[in-house]
C-alpha cells in the first residue's frame, strides 16, 4: 500500500511542479495577508524590500531576480501583501531533491509578525509536492534573529561557508530542514 501511496504522490508532484501558485488570503496574526507568485512586474517592490532590510544593499539586482523567475527549473517565488502594498517575499529553487531558499526578507515594520514563518510553510508544502528530502538557506553568521527563526521551524545549523557574502566577506551559515521524517 505505501509503495502504491509513494507511486501516487511522485505522479502528482509532476503533475504540479510548474503548476502556478494559487493566490489568496490569509490570516497570520489576526491579520489579513494577500500571497500570490511574483510576476516580473513586482521586481522594483522586491528590490525596496532589499535596500530596507539590508541597510540600502542589494543582495539580488533586477538581472539576479529576472534569471530566477525565468529558469526552467522547478521554483516558487512568492509575495505577500497588506492593504496592496508588498510586504515580503520569499523565493525557493528545486536542486536535485532539495528545495533551496534563495531569497526572503520581510519590511522591518512587518518582521516579528509570523509572516517570514507563513512563507517558509509555503516553500515546505511546495517542496514536499516536489519530492524533496530538505530544505536548505544559507544566512549572515551576524543574523541571530534570523537563526532563532530558522531553529524554530526546524532547521538545524549545517556548515559555515567563508567569506560568502561578497560585499563585506561576511560568513554564512548553511542551515537544513529535512522533510525525510514528515
Amino acid at each position: 500500500m505505501l509503495k502504491k501511496f509513494n507511486l501516487f504522490h511522485s505522479i502528482l508532484g509532476i503533475f504540479f511542479k510548474n503548476r502556478p501558485y494559487d493566490e489568496k488570503t490569509v490570516k497570520i496574526s489576526e491579520q489579513e495577508y494577500y500571497v500570490r507568485g511574483i510576476t516580473l512586474d513586482d521586481i522594483k517592490d522586491l528590490l525596496s524590500i532589499e535596500r530596507e532590510v539590508y541597510a540600502g544593499e542589494l543582495p539580488w539586482t533586477k538581472t539576479a531576480f529576472l534569471v530566477e523567475l525565468q529558469a526552467a527549473e522547478p521554483h516558487l517565488y512568492l509575495l505577500i501583501q497588506k492593504e496592496g502594498k508588498t510586504i515580503g517575499f520569499i523565493g525557493c529553487r528545486i536542486f536535485d531533491k532539495d528545495a533551496h531558499i534563495t531569497n526572503v526578507a520581510v519590511a522591518m515594520q512587518n518582521q516579528g509578525k509570523g509572516i517570514g514563518s507563513f512563507l517558509i510553510r509555503e516553500v515546505q508544502q511546495f517542496a514536499r509536492i516536489n519530492n524533496c528530502e530538505k530544505i536548505s538557506l544559507e544566512v549572515r553568521i551576524s543574523n541571530k534573529n534570523a537563526q532563532r527563526v530558522y531553529r524554530q521551524l526546524g532547521f538545524v545549523s549545517n556548515t559555515i561557508k567563508p567569506h560568502y557574502y561578497t560585499e563585506n566577506k561576511e560568513d554564512a551559515l548553511e542551515m537544513i530542514l529535512s522533510l525525510k521524517e514528515e
